[in-house]
């Protein structure tokens, strides 16, 4: 069947012929999918299919030259073939592919299919020109625009998982923070991207250790040709950031390979960027007004820069971010390195070094001390007028990668890659060591400042927390295409090095002088892959069947705690069910997972299909819940002990769906998805009856399950009478046994009973059900009509978006909880960002002015809600209400309004506008 024919008539003309014909290598025999058939004289032409097979009908009787074309191989052209009435003539091509020598690579590009029939599975991409649109500037803020995804609290959501569950693979490597499971990409600046691939299906079987989504991030790398570009902008809440790219032909590595007779060409590129905010709370330097009232507020300014006691390396010589690195409340700084080597038709060498820091008091973070997923946003108000006394974060990151490709034939090549990636986070309070804390003395003292006695105005924060981790990785894939299938087959393999150091209340009494809880430990666990892929296609359908086993290596620190008996914090059952559950290898215990996973695409029109696939997908825990006081005793009620025995966590996915485009250039999709996902670790309350310590602590226990459904429905318009434009309705529920791993410990500390685990699955803290996104794109380019002559080379953008509010728990005003936990939702919250622009050419370079806004209508998310009224917290309503608060003092209720209600993290930010200068030479 022939996937594109032009012009063809209706078959039953029998005044007219056909041809009919198979398309082939000649060297190795397989099918040659959509190559170029041309009936020279008819002006007639068709594309063959996935065997290689054409049918050409409707021609009328005569003798033609026949063409065949296809990239790669030697056009070949057969004259004088006659067609004759109602007859159908079989005419096969074997074309020899050729090698081209001495000539430059020539990039072909093209837009992306609207509906790709031969897909299975849901992956959506955005590329460098539609990102350089688009009023974003990092990574994530590209992610939270795209179907399936939410945020909560700055953290992303897919389909419903948790925070951790998925993946960043920037350059084929991961970045993720091995202690806490977080993803570290979502920071990266989005003009430095490529494209980014986005997975929330049934990703492929060649990515692994993530349950809900992985993100595929591919930089910039240099061409043939020089071009380099410059980017300033200024915006809100004093944001200002810079980024300087220059790549093309390497002029100084690759003359002098050259000349000693490395063969090939060089192209590098070097990205160098910064960005200072001083965020939309209170600024170090001086008052700023309130978010919600515009009242303005006095605070301490803070005496000099952030500073971190953090100490990095420079060509071996220790070395502090200083002054020049904080000029701001929140610093973000990156610097790329790549290099190209394109030794000859075959070969492809890329290296690429990537250094990204940033230095800030966590007002976008989470704390792995807090309730994890479930965790209120970061700003530390209790420490707003004194905050240099609050937490400084510095954040380092590191990623280093060689990869090698090699093309076998027109149909296989092979890829190795060797990598490392470093993750570092110190907080502290400003550079001092925990020693040095003084702690607050507020309850001895008298008040010293006009504001309630909910500030903290003496003493520092409780914290000081060291955490790090470098993988070192070995990957290889090798794909083959043959007749109707095309094989992969792959495997990796990492070294991980990962340690933990968390100090609080540094001045309390401890037996090892660590205050009154501590956590320290180090681990070296090894974890990798397997995997073996078999794509079959035939006549347009299209079905992918892989299977992955993954295993995990827990590390000879933890196999030496649990060998020791001595060690309280390991129990015997533990110990045993340990050795239960794992395998050896020349002596190392191990735990191996198998996962299959199967995709399948049903053309239904050369422009529609019906998908389905099924996988199953397994993640290693996230570190915390492994290592945690594996070792080290902390004086500290109800320890949280991890477990060295908890088993990967297992997602099971079902998707199905169907794509049709309409047409040229429009199209609709929609997609049902469920996922179960199995062992979710969580922290369980034990009270020993026998042994040296009777105290009861909590240890993490796989055991939770959770359950996300939903739908997706999508409409796109392609570019085309100058403007595009999509449509994006979803729809999803998450319940499961628990939000956090870490919960019960919060009931125990607060006075609950941590024994008491639920019973019934509840929906989850960050459920939000409803979605919708509009965007509209404009652009006026050289061909626009005179009628718009004045618009020429401008563009908007303009999106839209509206989301369930934040999950809450309603109680009546008699404080009667009144539904399930988080079983309503805050208002419905809508935002509108935009970005205008206008361009000048000067030949080939190019001056572009824009203006972008967040928010335009300054709506603020509500972060917090009123478990009465389901709104913002507002004082004298609701939770707030003289009814509800009862009779208590003048004092306390002063506390109580200061505390919770004053706070401005309790909303999200309004608007926001940023003024962008790009110079493009």
């Amino acid at each position: 069947m022939p996937l594109l024919l032009v012009g063809a008539p209706p078959a039953h003309a029998q005044d007219k012929g056909s041809l009919v014909g198979r398309i082939t290598d000649k060297k190795t025999g397989h099918a040659l999918p959509f190559a170029s058939v041309t009936v020279v004289e008819a002006k007639r032409g068709v594309l063959t299919d996935s065997e290689g097979q054409f049918v050409l009908s409707g021609l009328p009787p005569g003798t033609y030259e026949i063409r065949v074309q296809f990239l790669g191989y030697k056009p070949e052209s057969r004259p004088g073939v006659a067609i004759e009435a109602g007859k159908s003539l079989p005419l096969d091509f074997r074309l020899e592919d050729i090698v081209v020598h001495e000539e430059k690579a020539i990039e072909v590009t093209a837009e992306r299919r609207l509906v790709d029939v031969k897909q299975g599975t849901t992956v959506r991409s955005v590329g460098a020109a539609e990102i350089r649109n688009l009023p974003v500037q990092t990574v994530g803020e590209v992610l939270q625009r795209q179907a399936g995804i939410s945020t909560e609290n700055d953290q992303i959501h897919v389909r419903g998982g948790r925070a951790d569950e998925t993946v960043f693979v920037v350059n084929g490597v991961a970045n993720r923070d091995l202690v806490t499971g977080q993803s570290t990409a979502g920071q990266l600046n989005a003009r430095s991207v490529a494209e980014v691939n986005v997975a929330t299906g049934a990703y492929d079987v060649r990515y692994g250790n993530a349950l809900s989504g992985v993100v595929e991030v591919r930089l910039k790398e240099g061409g043939d040709a020089f071009s380099a570009g410059l980017t300033t902008n200024v915006g809100s809440y004093g944001g200002r950031t810079f980024q300087f790219v220059v790549g093309g032909p390497d002029l100084v590595l690759g003359p002098a390979l050259n000349r000693i007779g490395v063969p090939g060409s060089f192209s590098s590129l070097l990205d160098v960027s910064g960005s200072g905010l001083e965020t939309r709370f209170q600024n170090l330097f001086g008052a700023r007004p309130d978010p919600l009232t515009s009242i303005w507020r006095e605070g301490t300014p803070l005496s000099g820069r952030l500073h971190s006691s953090y100490t990095d390396k420079l060509f071996g010589r220790p070395f502090k971010y200083r002054d020049f690195f904080s000029p701001a409340e929140d610093n973000r700084w990156a610097a790329r390195y790549s290099l190209t080597w394109k030794a000859n038709t075959r070969d492809k060498v890329s290296l690429n070094v990537v250094k990204r820091i940033a230095i800030d008091q966590g007002f976008s973070r989470t704390f792995i001390n807090a309730t994890g997923d479930a965790g209120e946003p970061a700003y530390p108000w209790a420490w707003a007028r004194r905050v240099d006394h609050g937490p400084t974060i510095l954040e380092d990151n590191v990623q280093t990668s060689l990869q090698w490709r090699r093309t076998l034939s027109s149909a296989g090549y092979t890829e190795f890659q060797v990598s490392r990636y470093f993750n570092a986070q110190r907080q502290d309070v400003q550079g001092k060591k925990w020693t040095d804390y003084v702690e607050p003395d507020d309850f001895a003292l008298a008040d010293s400042t006009r504001w309630s006695d909910f500030f903290v105005d003496t003493g520092d924060n409780n914290t000081w927390q060291d955490r790090r981790s470098t993988s070192y990785e070995l990957q290889w894939s090798l794909t083959q295409g043959h007749r109707r299938h095309e094989f992969e087959i792959g495997a990796d393999h990492q070294f991980q090095s990962v340690q933990f150091v968390t100090i609080q209340d540094p001045w309390q009494y401890d037996p090892d002088g660590l205050g009154g809880s501590h956590d320290l430990w180090q681990a070296h666990p090894m974890v990798g892959d397997m995997y073996l892929r078999d794509r079959l296609e035939y006549e347009g359908f299209k079905a992918n069947f892989g299977l992955r086993a993954d295993y995990w290596f827990i590390g000879r620190e933890a196999e030496r705690a649990l060998a020791d008996t001595a060690n309280i914090n390991v129990s015997p059952g533990t110990r045993d069910a340990f050795y239960q559950d794992t395998q050896s290898f020349f002596g190392r215990r191990f735990k191996l997972r198998i996962s299959p996973r199967l995709s399948v695409s049903h053309p239904i029109t050369e422009h529609s299909n019906f998908f389905f696939n099924y996988g199953m997908f397994t993640q290693i825990p996230t570190y915390r819940y492994v290592y945690s006081k594996l070792t080290s005793i902390s004086s500290e009620s109800f320890p949280l002990l991890g477990n060295p025995d908890l088993n990967p966590q297992v997602a099971v996915n079902y998707e199905l769906g169907g794509k049709h485009q309409f047409l040229p250039t429009a199209a609709f999709n929609a997609t049902f998805f469920v996922k179960d996902t199995y062992d979710y670790p969580s922290a369980t309350s034990f009270t020993p009856t026998q042994g040296r310590s009777l105290s009861p602590f909590l240890v993490y226990l796989n055991g939770h399950f959770a359950r996300s459904k939903g739908f997706e429905v999508e409409f796109e318009k392609r570019r085309s009478n100058f403007w595009a434009g999509k449509v994006v309705y979803t729809f999803q529920q998450t319940k499961g046994k628990s939000s956090d791993p870490s919960a019960q410990k919060v009931v125990q500390e607060n006075g609950g009973d941590a024994s008491e685990t639920p019973l019934s699955e509840t929906f989850v803290t960050w459920n939000r059900p409803h979605k919708l996104a509009l965007s509209f794109d404009v652009r006026f380019d050289e061909g626009a009509p005179e009628r718009w002559a004045l618009l020429r080379h401008s563009g908007l953008n303009v999106y839209v978006q509206g989301q369930s509010g934040k999950a809450y728990t309603p109680v009546d005003p008699l404080t009667k909880q009144s539904g399930e936990p988080n079983s309503r939702n805050a208002p419905f919250e809508m935002t509108t960002d935009l970005r205008a622009n206008h361009w000048i050419p000067f030949g080939k370079q190019k001056l572009d002015l824009s203006l972008s806004a967040l928010n335009i209508f300054d709506n603020h998310a509500v972060n917090r809600v009123d478990r009465v009224t389901g709104l913002g917290y507002v004082w004298g309503v609701g939770e707030f209400s003289p009814a509800y608060l009862g009779t208590i003092t003048q004092a306390a209720l002063d506390y109580a309004r200061t505390s919770r209600v004053d706070n401005p993290s309790n909303y999200g930010p309004g608007a926001q506008w940023r003024l962008q200068l790009d110079y493009d030479f």
